[in-house]
């Protein structure tokens, strides 16, 4: 009998320790369920969310496209040129939150405007929601210019083995510049410059060859005809300068160009 009871209650006791084990292990199980139930729930709200900001911004205009109609528009009105521009929108603020045009943007001017290095461009949008914005441009304008090769004393006489031509944004010369090298022969410096220096029509004057009460020859040339007579010069002029001079023979007063120490070419109207 004692054995028989001994069975039974370790088989009780076998039985309940067996439904402990399942009965614990609901609670585990029930939590991983409801861990990934709020995990699918939270992709599901950040996708939504990211739709959503995405349909939103497709809502505003873009700053960039703005931008560069501007740009577009300031190379266009420059037109075919030898010289290399280069336009340079400035910035927009970046919350500048406008709608997005239904419609081509259309670039303009002021009333009165004028295309130039630094020139400011406005934007519109003639769609469904229009609104207007302007946009600074300034453009870089690149062009073979010439400078100093060597540092120049002051009252030196340009040669063409003086100066060697580079690319410079002209549009940051206020001062003007020289292309052309038969512009600065036989002129003289006004101060020295320096090796590289941008010579500027500032930075010279004519060597004078002629001075004023010479005796020079006129030279007048129409077309096949070429005649030659005495002359007087009225004023000092240098190289290919513009003096009075008056004609020794008739006394008449014209202008001529002087292309020699000896000689002025008169003009004829």
């Amino acid at each position: 009998m004692d054995k028989i009871g001994k069975e039974v209650n370790v088989n009780l006791l076998a039985t309940h320790n067996t439904n402990r084990r399942i009965y614990d292990g609901w609670p585990i199980i029930g939590s991983v369920r409801l861990a990934l139930r709020m995990y699918f729930v939270v992709v599901i709200i950040f996708t939504a969310l990211a739709v959503m900001a995405t349909a939103h911004a497709a809502k505003w205009q873009s700053n960039q496209e703005i931008l560069k109609v501007a740009e577009d528009y300031v190379v266009q009105r420059f037109g075919k040129t030898d010289r290399r521009m280069v336009p340079k929108a400035g910035h927009l603020d970046s919350r500048l939150r406008l709608p997005q045009c239904d419609t081509a943007l259309q670039p303009f001017l002021r009333r009165g405007a004028t295309v130039t290095s630094r020139t400011v461009v406005g934007v519109r949008c003639e769609g469904s929601r229009p609104w207007k914005v302007y946009v600074p441009v300034n453009v870089v304008v690149v062009e073979s210019i010439l400078v100093a090769k060597m540092t120049l004393p002051r009252g030196h006489v340009l040669t063409v083995a003086d100066v060697v031509a580079q690319d410079h944004d002209i549009s940051r010369l206020p001062g003007g510049y020289v292309a052309i090298v038969d512009r600065l022969i036989g002129k003289k410096l006004k101060h020295q410059i320096t090796a590289g220096r941008v010579i500027t029509p500032g930075m010279l004057e004519a060597e004078l060859i002629v001075r004023r009460g010479q005796s020079v020859t006129l030279i007048i040339n129409s077309g096949t005809l070429n005649i030659t007579m005495s002359g007087k010069a009225l004023t000092d002029g240098g190289l290919n300068q513009r003096i009075r001079v008056e004609n020794s023979g008739s006394k008449r007063i014209v202008e001529g160009i002087v292309r020699s120490p000896e000689h002025v070419e008169v003009l004829v109207h």
